[in-house]
């Protein structure tokens, strides 16, 4: 049983993808995008990852694919299948019950659209009864800020992503944490800020960059 999160240390990708870089379709040299991957499959084992474009899309695996499936949570019950969530700002969330894990991609459409909470749901229809919740390092309330008619829309739907309209901050982390509360989830943060931490990747700081990863293990 283990979950943890990388940071951009400790890899072999170059310049703006230094050094721990997992995505392959950020613009880094595949082959250590890939290497990358395989330094992360030697400590935890097969890994599954998906391409993730910031939908409610949540899929059941048992192992990892050749080709990245396209969904934005995973949910498996294999004990020997690891579960990865790419991020360089958005919310690496990750699920554990007693049978069942899964890794979700929390960006603001992918709030917007519900992920945390049908990842949830879909967990319980699948028996889980007992889910417990990690927050990993995402971009802070006070740095992510969008233009006035998506701060409206999103706070609209979700109030406590607000912060002060005249900033026009979203605070998608607190917007995670409500639908978690509202279903009794316990929950912990590493309530640390992507953009704030040069260790971490971050596109909204560097626009071109790489991608750490949510990681978690049954």
């Amino acid at each position: 049983m283990e979950n943890f999160f990388t940071n951009r240390h400790g890899g072999l990708s170059h310049g703006d993808f230094a050094s721990f870089n997992l995505a392959t379709h950020v613009g880094d040299v595949a082959d250590q995008a890939l290497a990358n991957r395989k330094l992360l499959s030697d400590r935890v084992g097969p890994v599954a990852f998906m391409s993730q474009v910031h939908g409610d899309t949540i899929l059941e695996v048992r192992e990892p694919s050749i080709e990245a499936p396209t969904a934005d949570a995973l949910i498996t019950d294999n004990p020997n299948l690891a579960l990865a969530v790419m991020v360089a700002d958005c919310i690496p969330l990750l699920l554990r019950s007693e049978k069942l894990i899964a890794a979700v991609h929390v960006g603001r459409a992918g709030l917007v659209n519900s992920i945390a909470l049908k990842t949830v749901s879909r967990m319980q229809e699948l028996g889980a009864n007992s889910i417990t919740a990690i927050i990993g390092p995402s971009i802070c309330g006070n740095c992510y800020q969008v233009s006035l008619e998506i701060y409206r829309q999103v706070v609209g739907q979700i109030e406590q992503c607000a912060t002060d309209e005249s900033r026009r901050c979203l605070d998608l982390e607190a917007g995670v944490i409500s639908i978690l509360k509202d279903r009794a989830i316990t929950w912990s943060s590493q309530d640390e800020c992507s953009k704030h931490s040069q260790g971490y990747f971050s596109f909204r700081r560097d626009n071109k960059t790489g991608r750490q990863a949510g990681v978690i293990i049954r």
